[in-house]
Parts: structure tokens; C-alpha cells; sequence
């Protein structure tokens, strides 16, 4: 659990560190809320089209190979970032992030198949998961202190020490053989294990139905949540007035909420015949947040951070129910994760990118209209995937 929970928290800490040290790069470099969001754009660019085949590959190395390079690409856009002489280099480097983010899902599922019996699932997918809302409250919380005090450049070089972490976990504690383990094999029957593949690869099959309404689910979710996750401590410091350590407790907020919200909701929805049935719920619950931000925040600043919460608590736990729908369901687990990971990548070149636009253009509020709204448009699509063949936990064991 720690390795698969360290893992998810340095997949993301790229985009985590960008969203916190926004301010500082914005003064420094003089960039735009668009060029901002670039720098996230290009990282789930990367991720995106390699979510084609990453679950794949992981399905045929095992996880352990994932994880490694996971560890490796991280350190390294980490690290050259904070060497970064131009905005040019510093888009080029953090796009590495890209790779360690596409095989991050499929790696730690994978590895939690293998490793946890199915009973225990549930909660180890939405410890595992809470790793992400780990790395936005420390990064909220620790990175603009450190900006302030020594520079963003070596706030990038400490948020580095985390992937290095990670790199020394694995090496010590996963098997080289880190393959899903099906459940009668955990019973003590022979079997092939679910969800290893075997050929090249860069094989890729067409999602089933099911697979394909939670892909786009995804797709809309990951571009609500990019959009969030860019530019709410910019927005706190711009639009609010609010300080470095102020906007960035916001972030800090809305991780700490989704720590608890991806344990809760996993755990909740584990005991329902499906657990997408709490998907457009919780989108819903997302969209009605938003206002807090938005509409509220500007008249009361602190409301910011209710705001962050209502947000991180529903809508993260979203994407950590997802992940565990994709887990019970069996199968290839590594290219499902993939390509649902693919949808949420999708989403999270897109958001960024709109937003910045957006703001840039018309101000912030039309950008956290177009979030309420696509978090409204997720709520809907997430009401189709119930009933489209997911498996319940009586046919898994």
C-alpha cells in the first residue's frame, strides 16, 4: 500500500507543483493564465497518448517495471524543470511527467490485484487513490513556503525528493512478477492470472460499452478537475488577494477533502451491486461546489476553501470509484485502467487549456461557469454506465 500509494502521489505532483508555484511562475516569467495552463496541457498530452498502450504494457511487464519508470520520468521532469532557462524548456521537460502519469493506474491496479485479496479492495483502491490528494495538500501547503523562502526553482528540486522515494520502495519491496492474481488462484486453484496479457505491447482492443460510457465519463470529469487543479490558488491569488500561502492552502483544501472522499466513497460504493451507481452523484455534488468559488469567494474570500473541499471531496472520489469499478469488474486490468486513464488524460489537456482561454479572454467567470457546467455534463454521462454489464463482487471470487 505505501508503494502504490506513494506512486499515485508522484504521478501527479508535477501538475500539483505547477498549480501551487503558478504565482511564482507567473511573476517571475511574466507568463499568461494560458501559458500556465500549457504547462499542464503538454504533461497529460503526453499521458494521454501513451494511455493507449501503457495498461498493456504493464499487463505484460508486470508492475514493477511501471513503477519504475514512473519514478525515474518523474524525477527527471522534476528535477529539469527547476533548471529550466526558458518557457520553452521548462514545457519540454515537464512533459516527461507525461510518461510516469499514463502507467501510474494501470501499475498500482495491477499491483493491488496481485498483492490484495478481494474483500480488502475497496479500501486499498481509495488508499492508493488518495495518494493524489496527498501530493496537492503537501504541495499546497509546503511548495509556496518554500518558493517564498529559497525560489520556486528549489521548491521543484524538494517536490523531487518524493519519485526518488518512490524508486527506493520499489526496488526493496515489489516482486519482479507483480502480475494480477485472479480469484481462484487465491483460493489455491490453478489459473491464468486476470488481467495478465500476453503478445506485444502495443496491442490495443476496442473498449466494450461499458468500458467506452466510463471512458468519457472520465473525459468530462479529468476536464473539470484540470481546470480546478490549475488555476484555483492563481485564481485565490489574482482574483482574491489572498497571499502565496493563503492561495495555496486552497489546494491544500481541496486535497485534504479528496484524501477523505476517495476512502469514503470507494469504501461506499464497494457495497453496492455497482459501484458506478455513486458516479453522477458525485459529479453533481462537484458542480454545485463551484458557485462557492466562483460567485461566493469574491464577496467572502475564505469561502475559497469550503469551496476547494466541496470540490476535492465529491469529485475526486469520482475518479477513485472509477477505478475501483474497473478493478472488480476482472479482465485485463492493466488496459482497462489504461483506458480509462486515457478518457481522464483526455480531459485533463483540454481543461487547462479552456480555462486559461477563457479567463484570459472574459475574465474568471465565465471560466468557472464552463467548470460548473462540465461537471454538470459529466453528472449526466455518469448516469448511463450503471446497468452496462459491470460485474458484481458474487462474480468475481
Amino acid at each position: 500500500m505505501g508503494v502504490a500509494t506513494t506512486a499515485m502521489a508522484s504521478s501527479m505532483l508535477s501538475l500539483y507543483a505547477v498549480s501551487a508555484l503558478a504565482p511564482s511562475l507567473v511573476d517571475d516569467l511574466g507568463l499568461s493564465r494560458t501559458r500556465v495552463g500549457e504547462l499542464v496541457t503538454a504533461t497529460f498530452a503526453v499521458a494521454a497518448v501513451l494511455s493507449l498502450v501503457a495498461g498493456h504494457l504493464v499487463d505484460v511487464t508486470g508492475a514493477r517495471r511501471g513503477l519504475a519508470v514512473l519514478s525515474a520520468t518523474v524525477t527527471a521532469a522534476l528535477s529539469g524543470a527547476s533548471f529550466a532557462g526558458s518557457y520553452a524548456a521548462l514545457l519540454a521537460v515537464l512533459a516527461l511527467a507525461g510518461i510516469g502519469q499514463a502507467l501510474a493506474n494501470p501499475a498500482t491496479n495491477v499491483l493491488l490485484a496481485r498483492t490484495v485479496p478481494p474483500a480488502r479492495r475497496a479500501l486499498a483502491i481509495g488508499l492508493k487513490q488518495s495518494g493524489v490528494q496527498l501530493s496537492a495538500f503537501a504541495a499546497g501547503l509546503v511548495l509556496p513556503a518554500v518558493a517564498h523562502t529559497i525560489g520556486w526553482r528549489a521548491a521543484l528540486r524538494c517536490a523531487a525528493i518524493v519519485p526518488i522515494i518512490l524508486l527506493a520502495l520499489v526496488w526493496r519491496t515489489v516482486d519482479a512478477d507483480s502480475r494480477p492474481v485472479s480469484g481462484q488462484q487465491a483460493a489455491g486453484h490453478a489459473a491464468r492470472p486476470a488481467g495478465t496479457a500476453r503478445g506485444s505491447w502495443w496491442r490495443w482492443s476496442r473498449p466494450s460499452t461499458w468500458l467506452a460510457w466510463l471512458m468519457a465519463y472520465s473525459a468530462l470529469l479529468g476536464t473539470a478537475l484540470a481546470a480546478v487543479n490549475t488555476y484555483l490558488p492563481l485564481y485565490a491569488s489574482q482574483r482574491l488577494g489572498l497571499g502565496g500561502w493563503a492561495s495555496g492552502a486552497a489546494l491544500a483544501a481541496f486535497g485534504l477533502s479528496g484524501l477523505f472522499g476517495r476512502i469514503t466513497w470507494t469504501r461506499w460504493a464497494d457495497r453496492m451491486p455497482e459501484a458506478t451507481m455513486l458516479l453522477g452523484s458525485l459529479s453533481a455534488a462537484a458542480a454545485v461546489s463551484v458557485p462557492l468559488v466562483w460567485l461566493a469567494a469574491p464577496v467572502w474570500p475564505a469561502l475559497v476553501w469550503l469551496g476547494a473541499a466541496g470540490i476535492g471531496g465529491t469529485a475526486t472520489g469520482a475518479n477513485a470509484v472509477s477505478m475501483l469499478a474497473v478493478v472488480r469488474r476482472g479482465g485485463a486490468t492493466g488496459h482497462a485502467s489504461g483506458l480509462v486513464s486515457l478518457g481522464f488524460f483526455s480531459g485533463f489537456v483540454l481543461g487547462p487549456t479552456v480555462f486559461g482561454l477563457l479567463a484570459d479572454s472574459f475574465g474568471y467567470g465565465w471560466a468557472w461557469l464552463w467548470v460548473m457546467l462540465v461537471f454538470a455534463a459529466s453528472a449526466v454521462t455518469g448516469s448511463f454506465i450503471t446497468g452496462k454489464a459491470e460485474l458484481r463482487p458474487a462474480a468475481m471470487s
